[in-house]
């Protein structure tokens, strides 16, 4: 936001600052006297009371307020899915060496569709220094350079101006066929390591809004630099800083909102009967978001003090309240095994999701694909046949994990693995970039442990095998080799090596070390992890370095090395019976096109997957191609006849 927002114009005057030193840094306000800093006490409604005592403490500054503020002016046009965001950015040097400039980040802008960047950034102004210089060095780069360098302790604050696009995401890319294939598309198009998209998490479908990267965020500092684009589009994008949020949204009078954070008021907007404005607070988090759509609705359950929300589309409510129940007691046994979760609120959303991704996390909200919420089916019509097949190529093709042997096991894996999130790298920060394995594996482990502790070992081992395990194999069945879990993503050569390594065999790195220590040394360990990096960012290795303390270098050590530093995946995880999954999957009734699929049919499916070294799916690419499947393709329309996908 700008200064001229009723957010900024309603700051207590705070005067001086005393000096303090935390660390080494002496913090102090040379730079900005005379401006008024920001008081953080309102935006602490967004936690927990129990978390509020001691939160500078926790993060490791010497006060609240020195924690970056984004202050978002935002305001969505519903016809034109398009937006205006004015943001306000209150800086301060935490770090011990002088900083010359700032580099944000508009992240939407480094997976662009064809038709260009979602985002355009308009202006930038420094409103304490008019000598600071602006530019783009790049679509998804914001340089500031003040007149001089900031000091330890120094403050800055930086106006923006920014306006965009949403992709608009057409319904029949959001259902379970749909996102098989596509999924399968991009790793048969060689899903390599310089790509990557947004799975739609900037983008509106099925009636939802999805408001995801939207906002330019400082950039990720290694080494003493800013960080202005990336080798990499796989895994997640993002600082993984610690900051704070205050936003005025302006959304549709109806919309049911999802946001990160609380909502602290809402109130019709004079002259705009069809418009409302709410208010939100969010304190010590690492990204904000939010969701919203008029046919939403949303139901909560209170779980030991926080509101756990799932909102969803009206039509979906069967699905939405599974959902709520499988997050309800994902949270609650992650807060009893791992420590408890410093925020108020806790939501799960729908959205449409796309890209063969089945859900993506952000701090305090996350969300799970459309796909998973209603019946699969290829086109007009369903049936078991088709929702084998889209099983199938959920898993193949599906991003990070998050499938599954049938459409409610794919939920609800997908819903615990994103709940686990809010921990890892939530709560207990890491590097995402260099170190994926670090959160995304721990985060699958964890929704194996929620099935295992609900469940029994029986129903865990065969969801949790079709949602983690069966990546690493599928990975392998496609002749794609076996790499070390931990390295940089840049270094997994495609998309189907980084979701095999991390997603697939890099969970079970835990259950391992689980088995070699006893649960009492290994969850001890867990939540000494924990106890020791909420709200800060854990080292590569810190986790194994507790894991080695709790039960022995010897013994640890080795576990350490082999599954993290080496490739031993196919002695550890077996090979995948492909053949015998299909006639288990596929073998149900037949479709609402054909009939029951048999032997032959198997085999062709085998074929067309690599799996007898046969050719590419039809109406899709060979690999190294590039086009998407289209509704209407003839040779696709003749695969999902014959499998009684469509009429």
């Amino acid at each position: 936001m700008t200064g001229r927002s009723p957010l900024s114009r309603k700051l207590a005057p705070v005067g001086l600052l005393a000096v303090l030193s935390v660390g080494g840094v002496v913090y102090g306000a040379s730079r900005v006297v005379g401006e008024r800093w920001y008081d953080a006490a309102p935006l602490l409604v967004s936690l927990r009371p129990e978390a509020r005592a001691g939160m500078a403490h926790a993060l490791g500054v010497a006060r609240t307020e020195d924690l970056t503020l984004y202050d978002l002016d935002l305001a969505y046009d519903p016809p034109a899915a398009a937006f205006t965001l004015s943001e306000d950015v209150w800086f301060t040097n935490t770090t011990s060496e002088p900083l010359a400039d700032l580099v944000f980040r508009i992240y939407a802008n480094a997976s662009p569709p064809d038709s260009g960047p979602l985002v355009v950034f308009l202006s930038g102004t420094c409103p304490t220094d008019s000598r600071c210089v602006v530019t783009t060095p790049n679509p998804s780069a914001v340089r500031i350079q003040p007149s001089s360098a900031l000091a330890p302790g120094d403050r800055l604050r930086i106006s923006l101006a920014l306006k965009g696009n949403l992709t608009r995401i057409d319904s029949s890319r959001t259902n379970l066929m749909s996102q098989g294939l596509e999924g399968m598309m991009a790793m048969m198009g060689g899903g390599s390591g310089a790509s990557g998209g947004d799975y739609g998490i900037l983008g509106v479908g099925d009636g939802i809004v999805s408001f995801g990267n939207f906002y330019a965020v400082l950039a990720r500092r290694v080494a003493g630099t800013w960080e202005t684009g990336e080798a990499s589009k796989l895994g997640d994008l993002g600082s993984d800083r610690m900051a704070s949020f205050r936003a005025r949204l302006e959304l549709p009078v109806h919309a049911k909102l999802a946001v990160t954070g609380a909502v602290t008021s809402e109130q019709p907007i004079a002259g705009k009967p069809d418009r409302r404005e709410v208010r939100v607070a969010a304190a010590a988090i690492r990204d904000f978001a939010l969701l919203f759509g008029d046919a939403m609705e949303t139901e909560s359950r209170d779980v030991t003090g926080v509101h756990v929300h799932s909102f969803h589309l009206k039509a979906d409510h069967e699905a939405g309240a599974r959902v709520l129940d499988v997050a309800a007691h994902a949270f609650e046994d992650f807060e009893r095994r791992f420590g408890p979760y410093p925020y108020a609120d806790l939501s799960v959303s729908e959205a449409a999701v796309v890209e063969g991704a089945g859900g993506v996390e952000f701090s305090g909200l996350v969300t799970a694909a459309s796909m998973f919420y209603r019946p699969a089916s290829g086109g007009g019509g369903g049936g078991g046949d088709a929702d084998g097949l889209a099983a199938l190529l959920g898993q193949l093709g599906g991003a990070g994990g998050a499938g599954g042997g049938m459409t409610d096991g794919m939920l609800e894996f997908v819903v615990a693995h994103e709940v686990a999130h809010q921990w890892w790298h939530g709560l207990v920060g890491s590097d995402s970039r260099d170190h994926p394995y670090e959160d995304e594996a721990l985060a699958q482990y964890s929704a194996l442990l929620y099935l295992l502790d609900r469940y029994g070992p029986a129903k865990a081992d065969k969801i949790g095998d079709m949602n983690a395990k069966m990546n690493f194999q599928s990975m392998r069945m496609l002749g794609t080799p076996d790499a070390p879990a931990d390295r940089p993503v840049s270094d997994f050569a495609t998309s189907v090596q980084y979701a095999g390594v991390v997603y697939g065999k890099a969970p079970y790195f835990y259950k391992a070390v689980r088995a070699a220590l006893g649960d009492a040394a290994f969850f001890a360990a867990l939540r000494s992890y924990v106890a020791e990096y909420r709200f800060r960012e854990a080292p590569a290795r810190a986790l194994a370095d507790r894991f080695a303390a709790a039960g022995g270098a010897a013994k640890m050590r080795p576990l350490e090395h082999h599954w993290l530093d080496e490739a031993h995946g196919d002695e550890d995880l077996g090979k995948l019976d492909l053949s015998g999954m299909l006639g288990g999957m596929l073998g149900g009734a037949g479709g609402a096109g054909g009939a029951m699929p048999g032997q032959a049919e198997i085999d062709e499916i085998m074929k067309l997957l690599g799996g007898a070294g046969g050719g590419p799916i039809p109406g899709m690419p060979a690999p190294g191609g590039s086009a998407v499947p289209k509704a209407g393709d003839p040779d696709l329309d003749k695969l999902l006849k014959d499998l009684g996908g469509v009429p």
